[in-house]
């Protein structure tokens, strides 16, 4: 297994998500949005978008999969699933991490 290319996929995964997640919250802050408020429908249509582009992504872009050149042979499809579940998670962390900058201030 090469190491060091799962963790440059990783790591490209990682730029991905911090740019998935700063265009949906563009998306998410206009003002029709905002007056929804934080309501749990919001989140999950949010959350569902969020799973549905990252695994448009990863199925479309070859180079968005997790194990591309490490050695690990993987059918594509399941390299997909598992690269856009990777890639939603990491938006939700980028989300988090965000969202608690956002309360120290």
């Amino acid at each position: 297994m090469n190491g060091e290319m799962l963790l440059q996929n990783v790591f490209n995964l990682f730029i991905i998500a911090i740019i998935l997640e700063a265009s949906i919250m563009a998306i998410f802050t206009t003002s029709i949005l905002r007056s929804l408020g934080s309501s749990m429908p919001v989140a999950t249509v949010r959350d569902v978008l969020i799973l549905f582009l990252a695994f448009v992504l990863c199925y479309k872009v070859s180079m968005l999969t997790l194990f591309r050149g490490t050695g690990i042979k993987l059918p594509y499809l399941l390299d997909t699933v598992i690269s856009a579940l990777v890639l939603a998670r990491m938006t939700n962390l980028v989300r988090e991490f965000l969202g608690r900058l956002k309360h120290v201030e």
